[in-house]
């Protein structure tokens, strides 16, 4: 469809026909709606978003006017509408956040009670694991230590560091296998 095409079809939608705003609905909606999700990077809400213009314009069909093109001034809506779901959807978040704090509970008690076991067995095996055993391997798992810091910080050889750590693991994986 050329400008001149295009032009038409408008000034027809203008005037109430609905085929001509099929027409343009189907040439470009699919372009808006890929231009709309680089913003807001879902495909369902750049669809809405895309689709409450095309209500808009038809909606408002009779008062349009194009400083432009047409196609400018879809891309420029499109953009002005995703800034403002952005907007909205960070001060739902923002506000949601003053309300109910950095702490919300949406889970599903079951998987509250699963965690909170997991945690129990996880610790439970921590405190089965020979002195040793467990300190090198809190040193290399929550201190962030290479096994030659620990092995150097414990006065133990790096072969030893790592055997420790391997018989931590296996000893981690047969104590939570149930979760595995």
């Amino acid at each position: 469809m050329d400008q001149n095409q295009l032009n038409i079809q408008i000034e027809k939608m203008k005037a109430g026909d609905r085929e001509s705003f099929n027409q343009l609905f189907r040439r470009f909606y699919t372009p808006l709606v890929r231009f709309c999700i680089r913003f807001v990077a879902d495909s369902d809400v750049a669809a809405e978003i895309v689709q409450d213009l095309f209500v808009k314009v038809w909606s408002n069909r009779e008062k349009l006017s194009f400083n432009s093109s047409f196609e400018s001034y879809m891309l420029t809506s499109v953009r002005n509408s995703a800034i403002t779901y952005i907007n909205k959807e960070r001060s739902h978040a923002e506000a949601h956040l003053r309300i109910y704090g950095d702490e919300t509970d949406t889970t599903d008690p079951s998987e509250t009670l699963q965690s909170n076991n997991l945690e129990e067995s996880y610790r439970q095996v921590l405190k089965n694991m020979p002195e040793k055993r467990r300190e090198v391997f809190l040193a290399s798992r929550f201190e962030g230590l290479k096994y030659a810091e620990i092995a150097e910080k414990m006065g133990l050889s790096q072969k030893t560091v790592e055997a420790h750590m391997s018989a931590a693991i296996k000893q981690l994986r047969e104590g939570l296998k149930e979760y595995l």
